[in-house]
């Protein structure tokens, strides 16, 4: 909820008369994991998720992120991180720069991308362990209500199985539909009705995306 009232402060800041309404399609719970004995050189981040475990678990070891908005969150805790400032792919090769040999992946029970196996197939030693899950989110029924009413709806979808989450509860809109994405990935999650038009993010980050969004509201 907290990353969906900053995302509609962003908006109206950006367009003060636009209507918006809270409804997350995810929410974040901790998962419960055993102490790590183990030494890494290093941790990877895809999210920001994912932060406070690593300043819990090894707050001492440098973290490498998949985007600035990770890295961000990591430094707040007190992390050491650094910046792919793009996606898996750009991650990877950070990773592969920083000389490290033996890493320590945290992330969600669901992942678009495989990062452990990804990092070994790159010849880094890796391991994962899942530190949180997504739990899918059905809307309220004031939001249904407010949502079905509505004549035609921009709805941000920032993976793909937030997508499909949201499509399916959406299922009965029949008003016109923009589809803002943060990638072709996320949108092919999409399984409701065919959206009217579909736009993208021009960089897998959150500053892109309200570009993205901000673009669709003018």
């Amino acid at each position: 909820m907290d990353d969906a009232k900053a995302l509609k402060k962003a908006v109206l800041s950006i367009n003060p008369s636009a209507q918006s309404v809270l409804a997350p399609a995810l929410a974040i719970v901790p998962v419960a994991h055993a102490p790590q004995t183990e030494v890494f050189d290093a941790i990877i981040l895809t999210s920001k998720h994912a932060a406070y475990s690593a300043a819990t678990m090894a707050p001492m070891t440098p973290v490498l992120c998949v985007g600035d908005a990770t890295a961000q969150v990591a430094r707040a805790t007190g992390l050491k991180a650094v910046s792919a400032a793009g996606n898996a792919k750009d991650l990877i090769k950070l990773v592969q720069a920083s000389g490290v040999s033996r890493v320590l992946y945290l992330r969600g029970a669901h992942v678009q991308a495989d990062m452990e196996f990804e990092l070994n197939m790159a010849g880094i030693d890796s391991k994962s362990l899942v530190v949180y899950r997504q739990e899918p989110c059905q809307f309220s029924l004031e939001v249904q209500q407010s949502l079905l009413t509505a004549t035609d709806l921009l709805v941000p979808v920032y993976s793909a199985r937030s997508a499909r989450i949201v499509s399916e509860n959406l299922r009965g809109f029949v008003g016109k539909i923009t589809l803002v994405a943060i990638s072709q990935v996320a949108a092919n999650g999409w399984s409701g009705s065919k959206p009217d038009h579909i736009a993208y993010a021009k960089a897998p980050n959150s500053e892109a995306m309200l570009a993205a969004i901000a673009s669709q509201l003018a």
